[in-house]
């Protein structure tokens, strides 16, 4: 029984390449610097694979900022703002695509699907000018070669990455981006052939807009450009891959159809209807990978249960055909449990990063091929009900005051106009008033008085001179503004997620479990692992510091109950919405 990886991080393990970027971009180190880097992580996780005993081992995932930004590169559309002048695209033009320069701005940034990843927008218009100019699919596919490593490259499908971008400045937002479909596939076709002569047996295409509700004419373009690739994919494996969310019907129809394409990859974590599709009606003779562990989460795979799963799926495609894999690239979790030296051994035991998941892959396969480690699935088994029975996960008051939250609890009883009358009787505002979003740029200064009190450096005393020191800096500055409504800056927070999460039960933090969000910028996310409640006040203390300060009125400044959901790792135990209750509990 064969695995496979859809994706892997990139950062490394301790964010080396964020540190290795950062250097570049400030002129300390070379472009070669940058590049051994980035070699040594490609190479320790194309072994780390290999080692673990995946078979379908990706490649081409890597990428110094963006895989779309690469596909962008690949395809030679670089705006004509950034005076390319042909040939092969160098970290120059690149990295002014990403981050701008001293003259031009940098390309739009938006969020990858519902991830907190985010990728650079194509500009794309009828008078771009395609070409063969960046040759990292091919350059990567023979460094994993040449160290013994048989890998499939993966490439941004052609119909997900037009319809992933935007037209240019000055090209009617009605402009058809499909129409550039037979512009672009001559040098799709061009990269397979190269990757064909250096050896490639498979490629895999990531087509993750076939989850959105597209019309069809937009499906239409997916059997299309495939049609068009066919000729030229005769003699390799090619794998769609698909993930995030259910494919619909019509999308599966499309899908399952196309010409030339050996395999279909799916996320049945979050597509659970997407299995009943397959169960009805999925194509003999072709390859599934079943996308059944988690690349979107941080909790440990219930293998008993996906192996009851992919058990299910053998009677459906056979054997031979299932390829047990990710959800999703792993990119948007973190890279490595064994780093983790804050958390708990109980917490830990229920947890799986990246490194942790690419084991959990190939046991289920080995499981499947009637080698399953028992020793392995025990633990696992021990680790998934020590996590249900835990005291810390479940709150009895929490559960109560939810089970008793009604309708009307999320709902204002008086209405907009009386609140309105009574704000403004209390507070005297003008009719516009101002005011800021709350928080102050953070000195150098500020971050050691931090990092100092967390270190037990300083007193809490000494600290809570400092910090008072710097609102009343900023409350006089708003106050010689004449603003009308201040905020304190918030110099005591770190994070605007973690801050309030460290005062919350039910959360858990780590110390290297960094997730990319885009270019070098990576984050943390929190673990909610349990009931969340509030053992005391959060903001009272230094919300009441600032008002003592001035006359005017002080807001206090609270992190969304939403924003704090989206930016953590949420429980997976229970639907997402009772996740969202816990913060209408007092």
């Amino acid at each position: 029984m064969a695995s496979h990886i859809v994706g892997y991080p990139r950062m490394g393990p301790k964010r080396e390449l964020k540190f290795a970027l950062e250097s570049f971009w400030d002129g300390k180190s070379s472009a070669e610097d940058l590049q051994k880097v980035s070699a040594d992580l490609r190479s320790s996780i194309w072994k780390q694979m290999s080692q673990a005993g995946i078979k379908y081992i990706p490649s081409n995932t890597f990428s110094y900022y963006d895989q779309v930004l690469d596909t962008t590169a690949m395809l030679g559309a670089v705006p004509p703002r950034y005076n390319w002048n042909g040939g092969e695209i160098g970290f120059d033009v690149y990295f002014s695509m990403a981050r701008g320069n001293a003259s031009v701005p940098a390309m739009e940034m938006t969020k990858w699907f519902d991830t907190n990843y985010h990728f650079i927008v194509p500009e794309l218009g009828p008078d771009v000018k395609f070409s063969y100019a960046s040759h990292k699919a091919v350059t990567e596919y023979k460094e994993a070669k040449g160290l013994g490593v048989e890998t499939v490259p993966v490439l941004i499908g052609p119909v997900s990455y037009l319809l992933l971008s935007k037209p240019a400045k000055g090209v009617a937002k009605t402009f058809s981006l499909l129409s550039l479909l037979p512009k672009i596939l001559p040098i799709y076709k061009e990269v397979i052939s190269e990757l064909k002569a250096a050896g490639a047996s498979w490629i895999q295409f990531d087509e993750p807009l076939l989850v959105m509700d597209l019309d069809s004419h937009k499906l239409h373009a997916f059997s299309e450009a495939y049609a068009e690739l066919e000729s030229t994919l005769s003699g390799l494996n090619v794998l769609v891959e698909t993930y995030f969310a259910d494919v619909p019907a019509e999308a599966f129809q499309t899908l399952t159809s196309l010409k030339g394409v050996t395999a279909y990859g799916f996320d049945l974590v979050r597509g659970t209807k997407t299995l009943e599709l397959i169960k009805s009606g999925f194509p003999a003779g072709k390859y599934l990978f079943a996308g059944v562990v988690d690349g979107r989460n941080i909790w440990a795979n219930d293998l008993a249960a996906s192996l009851s799963v992919l058990r299910g799926l053998e009677g459906v495609v056979g054997k031979d055909k299932l390829v047990v894999s990710t959800s999703c690239s792993l990119l948007h979790t973190a890279v490595d449990l064994v780093n983790e030296n804050k958390l708990d051994d109980e917490i830990k035991s229920w947890l799986a990063f990246a490194a942790q998941k690419v084991v959990e892959v190939n046991a289920l396969a080995k499981a499947l091929a009637g080698q399953k480690d028992e020793g392995f699935f025990s633990a696992n088994a021990a680790a998934q009900a020590s996590r249900k029975s835990s005291p810390r996960v479940t709150n009895e008051r929490v559960q109560k005051a939810a089970a008793a939250l009604k309708g009307s609890d999320h709902r204002r009883a008086t209405n907009v106009s009386a609140r309105l009358d009574a704000q403004q009787k209390k507070l005297n505002l003008p009719i516009l008033p101002t005011t800021t979003i709350g928080s102050f740029p953070q000195t150098i200064e500020l971050r050691r008085v931090r990092r100092e009190y967390k270190a037990k450096k300083i007193s809490e005393e000494e600290y809570v001179a400092s910090i008072k020191e710097e609102i009343n800096k900023v409350v006089k500055l708003q106050e010689e503004l004449d603003i009308d409504v201040l905020v304190h800056g918030e110099p005591e927070r770190n994070d605007m997620v973690e801050y309030f999460g460290e005062q919350l039960s039910g959360f858990a933090f780590t110390a290297n479990g960094w997730v990319q969000s885009y270019g070098s910028r990576c984050v943390k996310p929190p673990i909610i692992y349990g009931d969340v409640s509030r053992p005391k006040a959060m903001t009272v203390f230094w919300s009441s510091l600032a008002q003592s300060m001035t006359a005017r009125p002080m807001k206090g400044m609270l992190t969304g109950p939403v924003t704090i959901l989206n930016w953590s790792f949420v429980r997976n135990d229970q639907p997402r919405y009772i996740n969202e209750n816990w913060f209408t509990i007092g």
